[in-house]
């Protein structure tokens, strides 16, 4: 893709560590972005390990930053060669970067931040995926067209599946953990290629190496990640009108055709909140918000130039997206609200909290009452700190009656965004 090709020719530049600097997501669309500047000149990937709340930036033209999720402050950098992709094992905190121009991964130790491997693989691996149920890492290389497959316990190449040859393919590749099937975009041939990783994963290495069947998809697909809980994958087609197509993991079919904005590139899912977000490079700055239920874009985040790579911590539902020309990673937190009790009678304490504010911004927290008059009562007032968070305590009001429903809402809203969401609150 036109990002990691252009990597190799840029000279690099300097990016200045900072403080994430704020801005409105635009509207009332429920989520704030901080940027964050890191140390490598043209960020492409990006992955996240929840269990240590880090995230790990692939930066060209010889650098994996490592931020510090709660704090978005870079704690690290190490050095790699022209990386074009990273994934993360939770599981054995271990970091598996794709260098494209080498032929090779480097596999980091999540806790010494140390490069303890480099293992040969094909021509211009651009993407990488670990499924750690089985300990096995597969890497798409784009001019082999071709995936390794590697063994993590031993970090040895057991089989190689090919994919295409005298075409671009293998571009980006994903893992569902729970079927145990591996899916690989081919930009140059429309398609999504389909693996048995059952088969992949050492026991059969013969067997692996047979050419997988392929699902037809939109023009030059690279993006790809998979829903597990609903058996459902996403595919972004770099130029295909700006679509995301939706593939059924059961039947292999396309559903649905999501537009969303002008190539978009990256893509992730939260299984969580069944939210899937897109990154749309050339032209958009913009991530695209689509909710799994209705296969229909919610919201339209504006991020840095050109974003590529995007991941999400599923535990704080914050994203990612690496920005190539801005040398910048957007942190995009969803605005959120909870109350501490969820039931009580009026004139009951309680604390509001949440996150997802602009630094600095006054949170206004209401509680509806549920009568014609007054209809709202202001609970307290917060200021978002500079993490977007936020927490404040006050009382149910007097005024509160239960009338014909228990459940009442608690508004949280910021004054200058104009970024609102609510929480219920039981009356007793």
């Amino acid at each position: 893709m036109l990002g990691i090709a252009a990597i190799s020719v840029l000279v690099a530049g300097v990016a200045l560590l900072g403080i994430p600097a704020a801005v409105a997501s635009g509207g009332t669309s429920p989520y704030t972005t901080l940027s964050v500047a890191e140390n490598g000149s043209f960020p492409v990937g990006v992955a996240v390990d929840k269990t240590t709340d880090t995230v790990y930036v692939a930066a060209g033209p010889k650098t994996v930053s490592v931020i510090d999720g709660a704090t978005n402050k870079v704690r690290a950098t190490i050095t790699v060669h022209i990386p074009s992709a990273v994934a993360v094992d939770a599981t054995n905190d271990t970091v598996y970067v794709a260098n494209a121009q080498k032929g090779t991964v480097s596999v980091i130790d999540g806790t010494t931040d140390k490069v303890t491997a480099r293992i040969t693989v094909g021509d211009d691996p651009n993407g990488v995926a670990v499924d750690e149920a089985t300990d096995t890492v597969y890497v798409a290389n784009t001019e082999s067209g071709t995936v390794s497959v590697i063994d993590g316990a031993t970090n040895k190449v057991t089989a190689t599946v090919t994919i295409a040859t005298g075409t671009a393919a293998a571009d980006s590749v994903a893992v569902d953990e729970i079927t145990d099937t591996v899916y690989v975009t081919n930009g140059g041939l429309d398609t999504v290629s389909v693996i048995d990783g059952a088969t992949c994963n050492g026991t059969d290495a013969a067997g692996c190496a047979q050419t997988p069947p392929t699902i037809s998809v939109g023009d030059d697909p690279f993006g790809v990640a998979v829903d597990e809980t609903t058996d459902t994958v996403y595919v972004t087609n770099y130029v295909s009108s700006g679509t995301v197509s939706v593939i059924d993991g059961a039947t292999n079919t396309v559903t649905h055709t999501v537009p969303v904005g002008t190539q978009p590139y990256g893509v992730t899912v939260d299984q969580t909140t069944d939210t899937i977000y897109a990154t749309n490079s050339i032209g958009s700055g913009t991530v695209s918000v689509i909710d799994g239920a209705t296969n229909t874009v919610t919201h339209t985040v504006p991020v840095g130039s050109y974003p590529e790579g995007v991941a999400v911590d599923e535990t704080t539902h914050t994203i990612y997206a690496a920005n190539y020309e801005s040398g910048t990673v957007s942190v995009i937190i969803p605005a959120s609200v909870c109350v501490s009790p969820t039931s009580g009678h009026s004139g009951k304490s309680v604390t509001v909290s949440g996150r997802g504010f602009n630094p600095g911004e006054t949170v206004k927290i209401t509680y509806k009452t549920g009568l014609a008059s007054p209809k709202s009562v202001t609970v307290c007032t917060a200021t978002s700190g500079s993490d977007t968070s936020y927490s404040c305590s006050g009382t149910i009001p007097p005024t509160a009656t239960a009338g014909a429903k228990g459940s009442h809402k608690i508004v949280a809203k910021g004054l200058t965004s104009g970024i609102k969401v609510n929480t219920a609150f039981t009356l007793t």
